[in-house]
């Protein structure tokens, strides 16, 4: 791969910017809030350096972004231009962190959008006319690459560039290749799937992406010797995706049974509010996996799962006050909390949920629900979700 470093203004970048892709393992467009991009910007008009630009040049005289695009995204709203931002049109906010300018900087056009200052400016303002002029002819330092002939080398190149950064695990993931990638991170992949959507887990970028390989890695490692449960720590799903970047028939039959069984789940949580960690969330697919949970009995096996979890949470919540009987729960809660994707948790919570399902559907109880019964004469049912 070639390599030229070269500075463009940021007139250049806006001038080129309609030639500008930006790849599908790039983050999402609009991951920075918007005082990340107005400290970007008050960064740039401070004459500061900003971290380079990384850019494909294409045959075609198009680029590819490869590492950048929260900066130029930003740097285009501020301007007005990014239309799917957004704040697009964002007002200049001066920002320190660390002294109190003194005299204030930009006291005339501060508040402002570029749009209004770029007005004043029209009308004879000094301080807008240079404001423009400054943020205009700032240098961003631009590297531009060429001459590279396979597109992997592209996502391993983002990902070695953002080392170090905040970026998440999916995002890692996203930025990785091959079928296994396209099954959990593609628009129609399983990372989309309905009951994915609706469970409430927290929101991060690409948390659900994430989710979706935990749950195959699972299920990959389930249908082959030795059959166990395996750790998905971040390092774990990459490999796995490298392993499964090109699928098979039987493989992408796997695939197609976690499907199914999110389809079946999706119809029987319709209107469920009670699975709100990954862990959990995990361990509910897979064993439905493995139980073969049909459409027929999916709204049975998604009571069960509303009635451990109240019941667990009934539990968890009285803390030091726990009843005994119900000991084995505050077990199963260190394992979705601590070390929840090591192998050992994993399998610890699949055989105390598959379990507690067998005592539900033969009896309708789960561990301790006699014995409290008998101790306090109460419906554990009743108390759990009365929270008393």
């Amino acid at each position: 791969m070639r390599k030229q470093t070269s500075p463009w203004t940021v007139r250049r970048l806006e001038e080129l910017y309609a030639r500008i892709n930006f790849p599908e393992y790039q983050r999402e467009p609009n991951v920075w809030a918007l005082v990340a991009k107005q400290r970007l910007v008050d960064s740039m008009l401070r004459q500061f350096d900003i971290a380079p630009l990384y850019l494909y040049d294409n045959e075609d005289g198009s680029y590819d972004c490869i590492d950048g695009r929260q900066r130029i995204g930003a740097i285009l709203a501020f301007l007005g231009k990014n239309v799917d931002d957004a704040d697009n049109g964002f007002a200049l906010r001066t920002l320190n962190e660390i002294y109190t300018d003194q005299p204030p900087l930009r006291a005339g056009v501060e508040g402002m959008t570029y749009s209004q200052i770029k007005t004043e400016a029209d009308k004879g303002d000094a301080a807008a006319a240079r404001l423009i002029s400054e943020f205009g002819e700032y240098q961003l330092t631009v590297v531009q690459l060429s001459g590279s002939t396979r597109a992997e080398e592209f996502n391993l190149q983002f990902t070695r560039l953002n080392v170090g950064t905040i970026l998440n695990s999916g995002e890692k993931l996203n930025a990785m290749v091959g079928d296994m990638r396209e099954v959990c991170f593609g628009e129609e992949g399983i990372g989309q799937h309905a009951f994915l959507e609706r469970v409430n887990i927290p929101t991060r970028r690409f948390s659900r992406e994430q989710l979706a390989a935990q749950i195959l890695a699972q299920v990959f490692a389930l249908k082959e010797p030795p059959e166990e449960y395996v750790r998905t720590r971040h390092f774990d799903l990459s490999r796995f995706f490298k392993e499964q970047a090109t699928l098979d028939e039987k493989r992408r039959g796997w695939v197609a049974e976690v499907r199914r069984t999110l389809d079946v789940l999706a119809a029987a949580f319709v209107t469920s509010n009670v699975l709100r960690n990954r862990a959990m969330t995990v361990s509910t697919v897979l064993l439905a996996w493995k139980a073969n949970v049909t459409a027929q009995d999916a709204v049975a096996y998604a009571s069960f799962i509303e009635e451990f979890l109240v019941r667990l949470n009934w539990q968890v919540q009285k803390d030091l006050f726990l009843d005994a009987e119900y000991h084995p729960f505050l077990e199963f809660q260190r394992h979705v909390t601590q070390a929840s994707v090591e192998s050992k948790a994993v399998k610890a919570r699949a055989v105390f949920l598959e379990q507690q399902r067998g005592l539900w559907e033969s009896e309708k109880v789960l561990t301790g629900d006699r014995e409290y019964k008998a101790r306090t004469n109460k419906d554990p049912s009743v108390e759990s979700r009365s929270g008393v």
